[in-house]
C-alpha cells in the first residue's frame, strides 16, 4: 500500500496515449463512413414540386403529379388505396428512377411503398416502373395502400440515381 498511485499511470502511459489518439480517430472514421459517402449516393436534397407543377430533374421533365383515392378489390379492411399518376418526359436521354415512395406530410409522418397486388385489372399500357431505355413521354401509375386514418396531404418522392443527392418531392392531395 505504500506505492504511489502514479506508478500505474506511468507504466501504462504508452497505452493510454494511444487510446487518447485512437478513440477520437475511430469515432471520426465511423462517422465519415456512415454519412459522407451516403449523402452523395442517396436522395437527401428535395426539389419541392407544388400540385399541378412540373420541374426539370435528371435531364427529364417530371410532373405534374396527381393522386386520388381508389377502390380496388384486394385492398385490406381499414385501409385505402391512393393511386398516383406521375407524368415523365425523359427528353433526348432515357430517365431511370427508383420506385417512388409516398410519405405522409403531417400526422404520424409514415411512408409507403407502391403495392402491386391489389386486384387491379392488368393493363398493358399501364406503367409502374421507370423504363431506363425509354425516351418517349410516359405516365407512372402507382397504387399505395395506406391506413384509413392517413388523410394527407402526402408527398411523392421520385429519385433518380443519376441526380443524387437531389430528388423530387411532389405534394399530392387525393
Amino acid at each position: 500500500m505504500g506505492e504511489p498511485v502514479t506508478g500505474w499511470w506511468r507504466s501504462n502511459a504508452l497505452g493510454l496515449g494511444a487510446l487518447i489518439v485512437l478513440v477520437p480517430a475511430l469515432a471520426v472514421t465511423i462517422w465519415w463512413n456512415e454519412t459522407a459517402p451516403g449523402v452523395a449516393n442517396s436522395p437527401t436534397r428535395a426539389i419541392a414540386l407544388a400540385p399541378g407543377a412540373a420541374t426539370e430533374y435528371a435531364g427529364a421533365v417530371v410532373g405534374p403529379v396527381a393522386a386520388e383515392f381508389a377502390d380496388l378489390p384486394l385492398a385490406l379492411q381499414e385501409t385505402r388505396v391512393v393511386t398516383v399518376a406521375v407524368e415523365v418526359d425523359p427528353g433526348a436521354a432515357p430517365f431511370a428512377c427508383t420506385q417512388p415512395v409516398l410519405r405522409e406530410v403531417g400526422g404520424r409522418e409514415r411512408q409507403w411503398n407502391a403495392a402491386s397486388d391489389l386486384g387491379r385489372e392488368w393493363d398493358p399500357d399501364r406503367q409502374t416502373l421507370c423504363d431506363p431505355e425509354a425516351t418517349a413521354p410516359f405516365t407512372l401509375e402507382l397504387d399505395y395502400l395506406v391506413p384509413e386514418d392517413a388523410s394527407g396531404p402526402f408527398v411523392l418522392e421520385v429519385a433518380s440515381p443519376d441526380a443524387y443527392p437531389e430528388f423530387v418531392s411532389a405534394v399530392v392531395e387525393p
